[in-house]
């Protein structure tokens, strides 16, 4: 294997989790989604993310964890974080990819980004018709795999190092922001609940 091509089924790249599903979380639920993502951006092989149709929050997330976005016409972008009352993952990729005005744009409004938006933007590579995806994302892969693997690897770790000097501790301080808030909002939550018991008596 010397590159990764990640796509989505049923004409979706990914609409990220399904909060109608009540289903308890994990304990380590944030562990896992973060070494997930991880995985993913760390790899020392090239990755591709052949965006078509919704990639919506944590599918965002998923597809900025990616080297290289190529993305389908029909594509819409979008991180709902805000919507949904949470704090977003990799803002910092984000942020590299269309600068702050933008990214705070993005996540304060959670706005919908067409493809052609996007590619205008910086937030993917390419845009092609819908039925080209699968042979854009392979092509551009067979353009990678005719160089030497060590090289492309070397490549990838002194773009990465350049660029995320601070990689990991931008990562850590997004962590800790997103454990603080949460842990702001649970407290919240109790002391509200704590009200109306209180207001019942």
């Amino acid at each position: 294997v010397r590159s990764i091509v990640v796509m989505g089924k049923g004409g979706n790249f990914s609409s990220g989790r399904d909060f109608r599903d009540k289903t308890p979380l994990p304990p380590d639920f944030e562990e896992q989604r973060t070494a997930a993502f991880n995985a993913l951006e760390y790899c020392t092989k090239p990755t591709i993310a052949a965006v078509a149709g919704w990639a919506i929050t944590g599918g965002m997330t998923i597809m900025m964890s990616c080297d290289i976005v190529i993305a389908s016409e029909d594509a819409i972008l979008q991180d709902t974080h805000a919507k949904i009352g949470a704090i977003t993952l990799r803002a910092s990729r984000m942020y590299e990819r269309i600068g702050p005005q933008r990214t705070k744009e993005l996540l304060f409004t959670s706005r919908r980004v067409p493809a052609a938006e996007a590619l205008q933007m910086g937030l993917v590579n390419k845009v092609v018709p819908a039925g080209e995806l699968e042979q854009a994302a392979a092509e551009m892969a067979a353009a990678i795999n005719q160089h030497d693997p060590v090289v492309i690897a070397g490549i990838k770790k002194m773009v990465n190092k350049v660029i995320r000097a601070d990689q990991l501790d931008l990562l850590d301080r997004e962590e800790l922001e997103k454990r603080r808030f949460n842990d702001t909002v649970s407290e919240q939550k109790a002391m509200a609940q704590g009200r109306g018991i209180l207001g019942k008596q």
